[in-house]
């Protein structure tokens, strides 16, 4: 019997092993491995009225909301020689930057920045304020001879490889200069140290573009040789600006097309009429002179005497000198300099050959213009070099111009009117054309490079170009506004037109100063600071306005958030299911700052919580949630909302509970384990009479043996 029953225990240990697996899947299968968001341990007692300790939330970010206000980035770098006379003249031009709210600094201390000669050192200077001010706008005021303010000369043999024979007027067949070494902060411009700066790749050691193409800021130039013609510029660009000469000058262009070539006919009057037709008609009154027909010299000159506000001249060029046709002058330095649109300077687009040279001396066409005294340009876009145009360009759309018709497609079109935006801007929606992605240009051909590297502006780049006669801003009627608002306005004037690109600048007695921009449909929107009784003065400025002031005060916000509705999804959950929470919150001051909800199914001892924010520019009233998948039990939430004063609401109510039933396989894994259990004994049963079956047979077999 001893016998026996150790073998019914060794065999039934085997049935439990047989079983294990699957006991283990069952056990493993309850067992609760929760990772809980953790990250603000609340203490949270449903059982005493929901005491919540509101203190351990998240500490709302006022230190970045504060930190635009009081520390404002800058916005506007002027580099200046170091020269007191020069910086002098500058003061009053930063001023008016600054009353206006584009922050800007004056710069001449470029020689303690690493650099192999001032040229680098001014943009590795640049380089810095961009990455750690984000800075838009750059104005070089100095002239590139002598050494000022230096231009770069990059390596650009194109007249060489595709002038079939053509030399520069300016000598020079290997390098060309440009500004736009100061605008593109990210390429190399020597990667392969060799001192070529602005290789090609088929020029580059390692075959690399030294040039990046996508400028970083706007820069502009005021080719001033002294602290005399410094003034000059600085006094029309404020005239221009703070004072202007209203009249109907401000919405006319003048439009001048020239004939290129003769033979094959390329006349440039069929872009100056397709700048009219899609782009200029629909804003201003338009003057149309053509080679073949009313433009000479005296008609040129005498038209822009009469004051424009845009003006373009397409065909050919000399450094002083527009041509009308291939031999006949139509506008020259000459006629810059006694010109008597007296404050009714043009921005003037030369589209032609080395008309803005003013490296190359004092007397260039776009050097005139921009020096002129209250007259002339208040901003000259023209060619340093030689640039290029193609023959049968039917679509305008290559070299010159290809630059010449997104330009003002920059300008009227998508409303760019500050001079040295729209000039970049079209230098990139050229490289993005579709005669880029056609393949048939590329910045691979010297030709290509150098007529995006050639055209440079003189004149102030932050310049908002009038296209109308100005008039004051409507009052935005902000309202009553409360600390930590959010407020959305759209900024219009008097007449009702909606101003794109607007500029609302804020400014209290305790040196708060914050810029805010409006879209390019006038929206403009800002986060106040949590602070209450502070009067903020507001001056608005923008395309063709007036500066205008306003103000208003910030008030108290006591009242509450509130909780308006809450949704789950789906609303029986299973244990297959993410859980979708839309939550519908509101605060009628200073608006939601964040809403969180709390999930526990132990009364709240242990939760799983989450976080949804506005930012600083935010103003959501409905916050939608996706939460992780739920083991089976029963569940209570909770919500709390928070305004950006901190006011802080905690929402509970009995309804917020939810149940994730256990799935069938709960109940099919217990009853299956009971059959295999129940299966198990039998078998054991079974076996066991078996083998005391067999046990019997074996003692009768050896009794009959002894016998």
């Amino acid at each position: 019997m001893v016998k026996l029953s150790l073998k019914i225990v060794v065999y039934s240990y085997l049935g439990l092993l047989i079983l294990f697996p699957f006991l283990n899947l069952f056990l493993d299968y309850y067992s609760d491995n929760s990772n809980d968001l953790d990250f603000s341990r609340i203490e949270i007692d449903l059982s005493n009225d929901t005491e919540i300790d509101l203190s351990l939330l998240p500490k709302i970010d006022y230190e970045t909301l504060n930190g635009i206000w009081y520390n404002p980035k800058i916005e506007m770098l002027i580099i200046s020689p170091n020269r007191s006379d020069f910086i002098n003249v500058l003061k009053p031009l930063v001023d008016w930057k600054n009353e206006k709210g584009v922050k800007t600094i004056i710069l001449s201390n470029y020689s303690l920045y690493y650099g192999v000669d001032d040229a680098a050192r001014i943009r590795n200077m640049i380089k810095s304020y961009y990455e750690k001010e984000d800075i838009k706008w750059v104005l070089l005021a100095g002239d590139a001879q002598d050494d000022l303010i230096p231009i770069r000369m990059v390596y650009n043999p194109d007249v060489l490889r595709w002038g079939e024979g053509a030399r520069e007027s300016i000598p020079g067949d290997y390098y060309k200069p440009t500004d736009f070494y100061y605008a593109d902060l990210t390429g190399s411009w020597d990667s392969d140290g060799d001192g070529n700066w602005g290789e090609a790749p088929q020029d580059n050691t390692y075959g690399l573009d030294e040039i990046s193409w996508i400028p970083e800021v706007y820069v502009g130039r005021f080719p001033a040789d002294t602290a005399n013609e410094l003034e000059i510029m600085v006094n029309k660009t404020l005239k221009y600006e703070v004072d202007p000469n209203i009249g109907n000058w401000m919405n006319r262009m003048l439009l001048a097309g020239g004939i290129s070539s003769y033979v094959p006919q390329e006349y440039e009057s069929h872009l100056t009429d397709y700048i009219i037709q899609n782009y200029a008609k629909f804003e201003l009154s338009c003057t149309h002179l053509i080679e073949e027909g009313n433009l000479t010299r005296s008609n040129l000159k005498n038209y822009f005497d009469d004051g424009y506000s845009t003006v373009i001249m397409a065909g050919h060029g000399s450094p002083t000198a527009f041509y009308r046709n291939p031999s006949s002058i139509g506008y020259t330095s000459s006629d810059a300099n006694s010109s008597s649109n007296f404050h009714m300077p043009s921005l003037v687009y030369l589209d032609a050959c080395s008309t803005s040279s003013y490296d190359y001396n004092d007397n260039s066409l776009g050097e005139v213009l921009i020096r002129r005294i209250n007259g002339s340009a208040i901003g000259a876009i023209g060619a340093l070099r030689f640039s290029y145009y193609f023959e049968n360009d039917e679509n305008l759309e290559k070299l010159n111009r290809g630059n010449a018709k997104l330009f003002w497609e920059e300008f009227f079109l998508k409303k760019k009117y500050q001079q040295g935006r729209a000039l970049y801007d079209s230098k990139v929606s050229y490289i993005n054309s579709d005669y880029y992605k056609r393949g048939e240009g590329s910045t691979d051909y010297d030709f290509e490079r150098k007529n995006i590297l050639t055209y440079c502006l003189l004149g102030d780049p932050e310049v908002d170009i009038y296209t109308n006669r100005p008039k004051n801003a409507l009052d935005p009627s902000f309202g009553d506004i409360y600390e930590g608002q959010l407020v959305s306005a759209i900024i219009k004037d008097v007449s009702g037109k909606i101003v794109p690109y607007a500029r609302v600048h804020f400014k209290t007695i305790d040196d708060k100063y914050y810029t805010a921009y409006a879209d390019g449909n006038g929206v403009v929107k800002f986060r106040v600071p949590c602070q209450t009784s502070q009067i903020y003065n507001v001056t608005i400025t923008g395309h063709n306005l007036i500066s205008s002031y306003f103000n208003f005060t910030t008030y108290t916000d006591n009242s509450m958030p509130e909780l308006l509705k809450v949704e789950l999804f789906p609303e029986n959950p299973g244990t297959s299911d993410t859980l979708h929470f839309n939550i519908t919150t509101f605060d009628d001051h200073s608006g939601i700052e964040s809403v969180y909800l709390f999930i526990s199914k132990d009364n709240f001892k242990h939760y799983t919580n989450y976080r949804m924010i506005n930012g600083i520019l935010d103003d959501d009233s409905i916050f939608m949630l996706e939460t992780d998948k739920l083991k089976p039990g029963k569940y209570s939430y909770l919500i709390i909302s928070r305004d950006y004063a901190n006011n802080t609401n905690v929402f509970y109510e009995k309804s917020f509970k939810f149940t994730i039933p256990k799935p069938l396989i709960d109940y099919v894994l217990p009853i299956s384990l009971m059959l295999i259990i129940g299966a198990a004994g039998i078998s054991i049963f079974i076996f066991y009479k078996g083998l005391q079956t067999y046990l019997k047979i074996i003692r009768n077999y050896e009794r009959n043996l002894s016998s």
